[in-house]
This record gives structure tokens, sequence and C-alpha cells, in this order.
């Protein structure tokens, strides 16, 4: 298991698992991966500011190192602000142009245990 920190301008890199690094005053992310799949958990409340940040990262996995197969898990997200449907859509498209795809985590609210390990 890895998982990656993302501050704006620089890229992922895999590490050893961190503590979740803050976004905005009130949010923060963990990147993880499950065997192929590379997890994105965001949890708190998240703003325009940052959903630019998820944005960013999300091409990065994509786009410049090739991950096909993205989980955005929104469980732990108190607020989703309706300016964050556009940037999610793009990067599903995004990644369905590479062959792949990007989940949204809905059961695994309840059955964690399907991205945990």
């Amino acid at each position: 298991m890895w998982a990656a920190q993302h501050e704006k301008g620089a890229s992922t890199a895999a590490e050893n698992e961190h503590p979740p690094r803050p976004l905005g005053p009130t949010s923060r992310f963990l990147i993880r991966r499950a065997g192929g799949t590379v997890v994105v958990a965001i949890q708190g409340q998240i703003s325009f500011d940052d959903w630019e940040r998820v944005d960013f990262l999300l091409q990065d996995l994509i786009d410049a190192q090739g991950n096909l197969d993205v989980v955005l898990d929104l469980c732990e997200v108190a607020y989703l602000q309706r300016d964050a449907v556009p940037l999610i859509v793009h990067a599903a498209h995004r990644a369905h142009s590479h062959g792949g795809r990007l989940r949204l985590a809905d059961r695994a609210c309840r059955e964690r245990g399907a991205i945990d390990h």
C-alpha cells in the first residue's frame, strides 16, 4: 500500500503511507493503492480552490502517471459544491479517453473493506 502527497505545483509520487494532507482549513485527502486501483479519499468541506487542486491531482494520476482505474472516495465529504461536478465529469472523460475509468465511491461507505485493503 502506498500513499502520495500532493502540494500545489508538485507532482504526486509513490511513498510509504502518510497521514492525510490538508487541502483547505477543514478538508484533507489521502491517496492510496488498493491492488491495481488508485483511491483518492477526500474528507471535510472542500472549497472551489480545493476542487481545482483535486482536478490537478486527478489529471496527474490519470494523464501523467497513466493510472487506468481511479476511485474518488467522497464518502467523508461534508458538502459537494455544484461547481465540483464538471471537474469530476471531466476527469472521468480523461480516464475514459485513455481506456480507463474514474469511479465514485458509494457502497464503499458501507463496505469500507472494499477499498481499504
